[in-house]
């Protein structure tokens, strides 16, 4: 699997991909470290993970689109599929491969952080690493199910466009339910799925359990899912 993850993540730096979405990642983050360093208070500075949640949702379909249809399009899946390596190792290092790439973008915003702290008299380095952490696990739900829809079809576009709608679902489904006394139940539901209520602890400095779980718990699931897709296909 080392291979695999090694292969996989040179491949993004081969192409302009991991260039372009770091690129852009790091252009929307600047633009609000801007604002956080304008007001000044280190408690505002969670905003700008909170922030880039907008963004992400839009940027990571391009490292996820090319994990499986890419291979499909140029016809080059077979010989990944008769490789001798399990299904499970090869999903495994394709996935670890694009999360190394966006920790990396998570990663150089600690700089961030490290610069904010200079113009502050009390950094809340705790709430720094618990959005961090947060940041990293919806990170990687969305890679994982922008993994599992670019198993499902050769279409770069498709997966790209697939990833998104899914990922908005997660994000936002609370917001499709309106409250009511009859919807109670629904709208209790889509609070615990939602990736943006699970999220919400995180940025108070809170490295809440509950919503760890359910983070590795989507990512074990569409990972699960990932594999299931494609054992299907080596044995069709």
């Amino acid at each position: 699997m080392r291979a695999i993850i090694k292969k996989e993540f040179a491949a993004y730096f081969k192409s302009p991909l991991a260039y372009v979405f770091i690129a852009i990642y790091l252009f929307f983050s600047g633009m609000i470290f801007y604002n956080v360093i304008r007001a000044g208070y280190s408690a505002y500075f969670s905003t700008l993970y909170y922030s880039m949640f907008d963004v992400i949702l839009l940027i990571l379909p391009l490292l996820t689109m090319r994990l499986f249809s890419e291979e499909r399009k140029h016809k080059t899946d077979q010989a990944l599929l008769t490789a001798p390596v399990s299904i499970s190792s090869l999903v495994l290092g394709k996935y670890i491969a694009a999360l190394l790439v966006y920790a990396l973008c998570i990663g150089l915003t600690l700089v961030y952080a490290v610069v904010f702290s200079t113009f502050v008299e009390s950094m809340s380095w705790s709430s720094v690493i618990c959005n961090v952490v947060g940041s990293l696990l919806f990170g990687g739900a969305f890679i994982a199910v922008g993994a599992f829809i670019s198993s499902l079809t050769e279409s770069l576009v498709i997966a790209a466009m697939g990833t998104f709608f899914v990922s908005a679902v997660f994000l936002l489904i609370n917001l499709f339910i309106p409250s009511s006394n009859t919807n109670a139940f629904f709208e209790l539901v889509g609070n615990q799925i939602s990736f943006n209520t699970r999220y919400t602890p995180f940025t108070e400095g809170i490295l809440d359990f509950s919503s760890i779980v359910y983070f590795l718990s989507i990512i074990a699931t569409f990972i699960f899912l990932t594999v299931r897709a494609i054992e299907r296909r080596r044995w069709s």
